[in-house]
């Protein structure tokens, strides 16, 4: 096994001595320094979204063939809002609270109601959820102003945190501007939500619809993805060597580009749309490019499973966002159509982005919070010992094998196949969230490899 040493400030080298150390002060949940966030903040966030993963896989094989006929269908609002808001978004919120004092050399601020964050973020989203499920209205009222209070509340403590950043990685601009859009689409989603009993806004539903996905899945979700790509990937893969610049450049497009489309799409004008399309798809392309100048500046050669789920969603965003603005322009916008695109966007791209980072940010948290105090007294594990790298690679295979099949199954109606393949990448993803939440349950050996 490849033995590794630990800095006295908290860095972790290769044995090698031959990379540049990797600060991760603060990172560890069990820390109390100046920047350091209890484990207790972000590990309830982090296992929830991998439990929602979870459940999307089991309720996907059920849940797929409805989608397929309708997309306005309950039960497939509730598994659409069960990955965005349960799974991808919890996720998020978890390891920003985690990660953002990081990279700002700076603790979290207004932070007296931070305890009370997680439970009211997480009853809002299991009451909208179930207003989906069993069309309530004043169940979806409910659980969209409870999650909207969360909301402002996670975009205030992160706001005053970036305000007061001592330092401004690149990061630190896409996850400002996802905040933006995400007050933005929770507003959007719950004046939705009033219009499916009021239906006061008549044919503007539709637009109301794409400016939603636009700002949601684009806005929020993919900018703040690629801005932390920047410093994970890095990390991860000990990227040391890789220059901003273009990120800043892909950064402007791709904010302009989602503000294009947007108003195209508002204003119902095609010259727009087009516009902010073609930017859109040139950006994904540069970022995908960006992507791999980062892979190649890396020290660490050998890959992992957590760089394969990266290399396999940014694929799938390369294909997705080209697909989803050809289906707006010529008019593809058939249910078999946005439930493949929807399944290729929110699991190809997103979902396994995020399974890839967990595999990593929980172990870390984790081994900190239980290990750390041990070193150099005791045999403790590699941080990667906490992970089961067989089913680990296993998921990865169900996940990669399982969406193609479904997409395509979607897309020709195949019901068979699509539950056969929707069956395979629903337990990819049980296998992962599994694995997770494994890391969590580790109980420490007898005998173990020692750090060296």
């Amino acid at each position: 096994m490849r033995s590794v040493s630990h800095h006295p400030d908290n860095t972790f080298v290769p044995a090698s001595g031959a990379t540049p150390p990797i600060p991760t002060s603060g990172m560890a949940g069990g820390m109390t320094g100046r920047r350091g966030v209890p484990l207790a903040v972000p590990l309830p966030f982090l296992l929830t979204g991998v439990c929602a993963a979870a459940l999307f896989g089991l309720l996907l094989p059920w849940v797929a063939p409805e989608a397929v006929q309708a997309p306005d269908f309950p039960h497939v609002l509730a598994l659409v809002h069960l990955a965005t808001l349960g799974w991808l978004t919890m996720t998020i919120m978890g390891a920003s609270f985690q990660l953002v004092p990081v990279m700002t050399v700076a603790p979290l601020r207004a932070t007296r109601l931070l305890p009370w964050h997680y439970p009211v973020y997480t009853g809002g989203v299991i009451l909208l959820l179930s207003g989906f499920w069993w069309m309530r209205p004043w169940l979806l009222a409910a659980g969209g102003i409870v999650i909207i209070l969360a909301v402002l509340h996670y975009v205030v403590v992160l706001g005053i945190t970036l305000v007061h950043a001592t330092t401004r990685p690149l990061t630190l601009r896409y996850l400002g501007a996802s905040l933006v859009y995400l007050c933005l689409v929770v507003g959007l989603g719950f004046t939705a939500a009033l219009n499916m009993q009021f239906g006061f806004l008549g044919a503007g539903a539709d637009q109301l619809l794409l400016i939603h996905l636009t700002l949601g899945v684009l806005g929020w979700l993919s900018s703040l993805l690629m801005g932390v790509s920047y410093t994970l990937v890095r990390l991860f893969a000990l990227a040391h060597g890789h220059s901003d610049r273009l990120g800043r450049i892909i950064f402007v497009l791709w904010q302009g580009s989602i503000v294009g489309l947007a108003l195209g799409f508002l204003f119902s004008w095609l010259a727009l749309i087009l516009l902010g399309g073609g930017v859109l798809i040139a950006t994904a392309w540069l970022f995908a490019y960006d992507f791999w100048r980062m892979f190649r500046a890396r020290y660490r050669k050998l890959l992992d499973v957590t760089q394969y789920h990266s290399m396999a969603a940014v694929v799938s965003f390369c294909l997705v966002v080209p697909a989803a603005i050809a289906s707006v322009v010529f008019g593809w916008l058939q249910p078999a159509v946005l439930a493949a695109l929807g399944l290729a966007a929110l699991v190809g791209w997103l979902g396994q982005s995020i399974i890839g980072y967990l595999y990593k940010i929980v172990p870390f948290l984790v081994w900190h919070a239980r290990y750390g105090p041990l070193v150099g007294r005791e045999k403790v594990p590699l941080m990667r010992d906490l992970v089961h790298e067989r089913w680990a690679w296993l998921s990865w295979w169900l996940i990669n094998g399982g969406l193609p099949g479904a997409v395509l199954s979607m897309l020709f109606s195949w019901s068979v196949s699509l539950s056969i393949t929707s069956g395979l990448l629903g337990a990819g993803l049980v296998l992962a969230a599994a694995n997770v939440l494994g890391v969590v349950r580790h109980v420490r050996p007898r005998s173990l490899p020692v750090n060296r």
